[in-house]
């Protein structure tokens, strides 16, 4: 069957970098939920840096989720679950859109993290378990403490007060059971993690699989 190539349109063979981003991009569009939940001090954040300009770069439009004043706790809300849930809405909003949502969350609960699959739908949830020794998410936080503002301070100060009442009352970090994808960022580089987490979206069929367009860490 003979082939048709308009002016100015690359013959077969002859494909350009613009038209392989294109083809590669073309066969799947699907929206997700990337939900990265984990301690503070875990790395989160430092991996997000990492997995944003990754997804950019197979011309996906990407979204993030970490601190949202409009999604904040309600004045009397005793707990993050509805800010948690709230995030999850949105997310999951901008997934049915085909956008990435990337939720940069401690969320300590199960349940609550469950729930959240449920709001954005389970086929589009992907949940990334940020790992990280205690001894190690302490001296980031520590670190972290002497570079950052008095009013973030504070803050920070509060949730850790927050947490250290939730493990009295029994409400500690639970840590996933079958998270899609675990990176402890102690020994994984925050390249090789944003890597297992494309992976990982491939494998759902969240991101196309096959030959991938050249990127500046290939």
């Amino acid at each position: 069957m003979e082939q048709t190539v308009a002016a100015g349109q690359p013959a077969a063979g002859e494909e350009t970098a613009a038209t392989a981003a294109h083809d590669h991009t073309a066969p799947s569009r699907a929206g997700a939920c990337i939900w990265l939940t984990g301690p503070s001090g875990a790395g989160k954040s430092t991996l997000t840096a990492a997995l944003v300009p990754r997804l950019e770069v197979l011309g996906r439009t990407v979204s993030v989720l970490d601190v949202v004043p409009l999604l904040a706790k309600a004045p009397g809300e005793r707990s993050s679950e509805g800010k948690l849930l709230r995030k999850a809405f949105v997310a999951g909003e901008i997934a049915r859109h085909g956008g990435i949502a990337i939720c940069v969350t401690v969320s300590a609960r199960r349940e609550v993290r469950e729930r959240a699959r449920e709001v954005v739908g389970a086929d589009r949830f992907v949940e990334v378990h940020v790992d990280v020794p205690a001894e190690v998410a302490a001296a980031r936080r520590a670190a972290r403490g002497r570079r950052v503002p008095l009013r973030r301070r504070a803050r920070e100060l509060r949730q850790r007060v927050a947490r250290f009442v939730g493990a009295k009352r029994g409400l500690a970090y639970e840590p996933p059971d079958a998270p899609d994808v675990r990176i402890d960022t102690s020994r994984t580089a925050p390249d090789v993690g944003a890597e297992a987490v494309l992976a990982a979206l491939r494998a759902r069929g969240l991101l196309p699989s096959g030959n991938l367009p050249r990127t500046p860490w290939a």
